[in-house]
């Protein structure tokens, strides 16, 4: 008998445990359930939020790009207009000047739709990216932009670009075109005497190009990166398309684009 009540205290002990343990158990659950399910709502919400700012981001961009493209047509489309009409008049004291303009205006349409060709189609399909040295595409982008900086007079340096040779990792004629085009938008908005220079720094696992000009700063730039130059945002477009971007920032007498592009392979 004793033995028998020794049992059944033992089991009554341990039901009486397994009861609480089960218990505490069963309280405890819904405790964790409820929080994973707040955080896996946290979380929606954040990637939600993300989601509608890259949105928001992206129609912002598309603004500003309409606008400047707007903006750059119109001036070629009127000089050009205008030199046709005197020739066609004839009231053009010197045809060769109005036959220069002409020239220059299709010139500059010529830039403008090459550099939404190129947009359009990084845009349409994935960049074939592949590891080349950062200087080359310097080189190309200077040797482009001299000629231009030579007839106005503006002084083109490229600073420490020989030791620019860690690789990166882009399409080369959209990346080359890009920084083409933040060299030559330096150039043509440089005062005659003044410095355009041009450098490259490692920065983490990206390597930043500094084009620093004598453009009088941002308030003749209208104080945004895309100041009504349709150059800026498409260059700014083709340089996010690989994962980086595009700031400017204020200096003495100028401004400072800084482009980064990613790293390549060692």
């Amino acid at each position: 008998m004793a033995r028998v009540s020794k049992a059944l205290v033992a089991m009554c002990l341990a039901s009486s445990a397994a009861g609480w343990a089960l218990g505490r158990w069963t309280r405890r659950y819904p405790q964790t359930e409820l929080r994973w399910l707040r955080q896996e709502l946290t979380d929606a919400s954040n990637a939600l939020i993300e989601a509608e700012q890259g949105r928001a981001d992206l129609r912002r961009s598309q603004r500003e790009l309409i606008t400047a493209i707007s903006h750059e047509l119109r001036t070629p489309l009127a000089t050009i207009r205008a030199a046709a009409e005197a020739l066609q008049d004839g009231v053009a004291q010197e045809p060769e000047r109005y036959l220069e303009s002409l020239v220059g205006g299709a010139q500059r349409l010529n830039r403008v739709t090459g550099d939404l060709f190129e947009l359009a189609r990084i845009q349409a399909a994935p960049v074939d990216r592949m590891p080349t040295r950062l200087a080359d595409l310097l080189d190309s982008a200077l040797a482009t932009a001299l000629p231009v900086a030579l007839e106005r007079g503006v002084r083109l340096h490229g600073v420490g670009l020989d030791s620019a040779i860690d690789p990166v990792l882009v399409d080369i004629a959209v990346t080359t075109r890009a920084l083409t085009n933040l060299v030559m938008h330096a150039v043509r908005h440089t005062a005659p005497g003044e410095p355009v220079t041009v450098t490259a720094v490692v920065s983490g696992d990206e390597i930043e190009v500094i084009v620093v000009d004598g453009c009088g700063g941002l308030a003749d730039l209208g104080g945004s990166v895309d100041p009504g130059d349709a150059g800026l945002a498409i260059t700014r477009g083709l340089i996010r398309a690989h994962g980086g971007d595009v700031r400017i920032d204020q200096v003495t007498d100028g401004c400072r684009f800084i482009a980064r592009v990613p790293a390549g392979i060692s």
